[in-house]
C-alpha cells in the first residue's frame, strides 16, 4: 500500500507540487466566507483554495474553530478502529501467506462486543499481514515481520492499557494453538498501535479508522460532502467524509474534490 503513497509524491513532484512534511498547521483563514490561506507555524501563507484531508472533525475543531460546524454530521457515530501488534518473529512459518485471517468462533458476538458493548471480544479475528513473504528484504534471514490486527472500538475511554493486555494474551494463545508453535518466544521485538496513539499520530477523531460508522446503505450520503457549503473554496476528501473510509474510497474521495476543483 506504501507503493500508492510513493507513486503519487513522484507524480506529484514531476507536475511541480511543493511539499512540506512534517509541517503543522494551525488554522485555515476565513474572511468573509472565502478561504484566504493558512497559518503555518505561525505564519500566514496565501492560497486560492484549500483541500483538507484531515479527519473533518479536528478539522472543524481545531482548524476552523471559529467557523460555524456542521454539529449534526460531526455527532454521527465512529467507526471501529484497529489494536496492531507489529512484531518481528524470529523464524519462518512456510504454512503462513502474505495475507492471513484467523477467525473469531463467534463473528457477530465479536462485532456486538466491538459496537455494543465497546471492547474486546475475548476471542477476535485476527489479521496477520507479513510483507516479507514478498519481500524478502523486509525482514533478516530466517525471521518474518508479522503486522497483526485485531478489530476493535474507537477510543471512548476505556482502559487501554488493561485491554491490550488482556487481548494480546487471547492473540498468543489462538495463533500460538492454530500454528501448533508457541509464539510468544519468537517475539524479537514489538510496537503497539492502539485507538489512542492512531488519534494522535494521525488526529483521526477517537482513533476511528473510517471516520463515521457506516450503519446502512444510505451511510455515504450522510457523510460531510467534499465541499463546503458555506465557503466555496474549501474543499474535503480522506476516509471521514463522502464516500467513505478504506483507499478505494478515500482514493475516489480524492478524485471527486478534483472533479469539483476542475
Amino acid at each position: 500500500m506504501v507503493n500508492i503513497t510513493e507513486s503519487i509524491f513522484e507524480l506529484a513532484s514531476d507536475q511541480g507540487v511543493e511539499f512540506h512534511l512534517s509541517t503543522e498547521v494551525d488554522r485555515i483563514v476565513v474572511e468573509d466566507k472565502e478561504v484566504k490561506g493558512l497559518i503555518v507555524e505561525d505564519q500566514f501563507i496565501e492560497y486560492d483554495m484549500v483541500v483538507s484531508n484531515m479527519d473533518v472533525v479536528p478539522t472543524y475543531r481545531m482548524l476552523l474553530a471559529d467557523q460555524k460546524a456542521p454539529e449534526h454530521i460531526l455527532a454521527q457515530e465512529r467507526s471501529s478502529s484497529a489494536l496492531i501488534f507489529y512484531w518481528g518473529i524470529k523464524e519462518e512459518f512456510p504454512n503462513l501467506d502474505l495475507h492471513n485471517i484467523f477467525f473469531s468462533k463467534n463473528y457477530k458476538e465479536e462485532f456486538d462486543c466491538i459496537f455494543d458493548k465497546q471492547t474486546i471480544h475475548e476471542d477476535p479475528t485476527v489479521y496477520v499481514n507479513i510483507t516479507s513473504k514478498e519481500i524478502p528484504e523486509d525482514a533478516p534471514e530466517g525471521c518474518e515481520n508479522w503486522f497483526v490486527m485485531i478489530n476493535v472500538p474507537c477510543n471512548n475511554g476505556q482502559d487501554w492499557d488493561q485491554l491490550i493486555k488482556e487481548c494480546k494474551k487471547a492473540v498468543l494463545s489462538k495463533l500460538s494453538r492454530l500454528l501448533k508453535k508457541d509464539i510468544e518466544p519468537l517475539i524479537q521485538t514489538e510496537q503497539i498501535l492502539d485507538p489512542r496513539t492512531i488519534e494522535s499520530k494521525t488526529y483521526s477523531y477517537k482513533g476511528a479508522l473510517y471516520g463515521a460508522s457506516s450503519n446502512d446503505k444510505m451511510a455515504a450520503f450522510l457523510r460531510h460532502p467534499n465541499f463546503s457549503k458555506h465557503i466555496p473554496n474549501l474543499f474535503f476528501c480522506g476516509g471521514s467524509v463522502h464516500p467513505g473510509g478504506g483507499i478505494p474510497l478515500c482514493m475516489l474521495s480524492a478524485k471527486i474534490v478534483s472533479d469539483l476543483i476542475d
